[in-house]
């Protein structure tokens, strides 16, 4: 257990980064950040999207009139086309700081995924680095230093209650207010959630509406795991959240009980990152209410993922 008065310091500087991190980031984003602009970028809806062949394989080729893009199941015309090689990238990684997560193979689990992603991405990209327990606050703002986000990693300590779905909401919303390029939401967590004041369903609608891909990677015991030969059987598990969360803002959702699969997890974040797509389009004139989104590709066998719709504003603009 911690001090007393270390938990009342913490208590107090956890509130007020709680209240502040999302001034932070945006600031030293902003700050250095060199990103291209999109012509009429107020009123463009931007997607995020990643594609892949028959294989699996990632796509990182394809040419803006290979690209189709429909709302609500109308053709659009494509007003905005880049690749990942324009831009570097911008991840905010979430850390589950818990109390759940007073665990010494789950916190060192984390770690070890930190630095695979760490590793695998450009040396341009931008990393931040938040944590959550049943508070959301800033550990690192964005930077290129990979070591200044290990040592925000080791100066977390599990504590308290869990509001995952908070955070996330939190965390989502960050990002997308960082201005354009590529970015995407990275949480590491064992995916229990005991204190959150909002619900899934509510943070995943919004979500919806974000062009802020969301990647999980859970934390999980061998023994609570069917994939590892140590799990030792139990009642079915509930539906993924967090691979609704992934599936809905475009991102993917990963589970991990041994090194091997949070180097597989990581790997495979940083690879949809390095062959992400920018797309913009106009939206339709119309009510503000939730609209569908599906993109598609016309080379054979290929099939592109991104966030699934979006909300306009009042005026008919395209919203975050």
């Amino acid at each position: 257990m911690l001090r007393s008065d270390r938990l009342v310091r913490l208590a107090r500087e956890r509130g007020w980064l709680g209240c502040q991190a999302g001034l932070a980031l945006l600031v030293a984003s902003a700050a250095t950040a060199q990103v291209p602009r999109f012509a009429s970028s107020t009123a463009l809806v931007v997607l995020s999207a990643t594609a892949r062949d028959k294989h699996g394989r990632p796509v990182s080729d394809l040419r803006a009139e290979e690209l189709r893009v429909y709302e609500d199941g109308r053709p659009q015309p494509l007003r905005h086309f880049s690749r990942a090689q324009d831009s570097p990238a911008r991840i905010l990684l979430l850390v589950d700081s818990s109390g759940s997560m007073d665990v010494r193979l789950k916190s060192t689990s984390v770690r070890m995924a930190a630095v695979q992603l760490l590793a695998a991405l450009e040396a341009t990209d931008q990393v931040a680095l938040a944590a959550f327990d049943h508070r959301y606050w800033g550990v690192v703002a964005f930077t290129r230093d990979r070591a200044q986000i290990l040592a925000g990693f080791d100066s977390l300590e599990p504590f308290s209650s869990t509001a995952l779905h908070d955070a996330l909401d939190q965390a989502a919303h960050d990002v997308a207010s960082q201005g354009e390029g590529r970015r995407a939401v990275v949480v590491m967590t064992d995916g229990v959630d005991n204190a959150s004041r909002q619900t899934a369903d509510a943070v995943i609608e919004r979500a919806r509406s974000l062009d802020v891909p969301i990647y999980a990677i859970t934390v999980l015991s061998p023994l609570d795991d069917p994939g590892s030969p140590r799990f030792v059987g139990g009642p079915a598990r509930s539906p993924d959240m967090l691979g609704r969360y992934a599936t809905l803002s475009g991102g993917a959702a990963f589970a991990a009980s041994d090194i091997g699969a949070l180097r597989r997890a990581a790997g495979q974040i940083a690879l949809e990152l390095k062959t992400q797509y920018r797309l913009g389009f106009d939206p339709q004139p119309g009510p503000a209410r939730f609209r569908r989104i599906e993109v598609r590709c016309t080379r054979k066998g290929v099939v592109v993922r991104t966030r699934s719709g979006y909300l306009p504003r009042r005026e008919g603009r395209a919203g975050d």
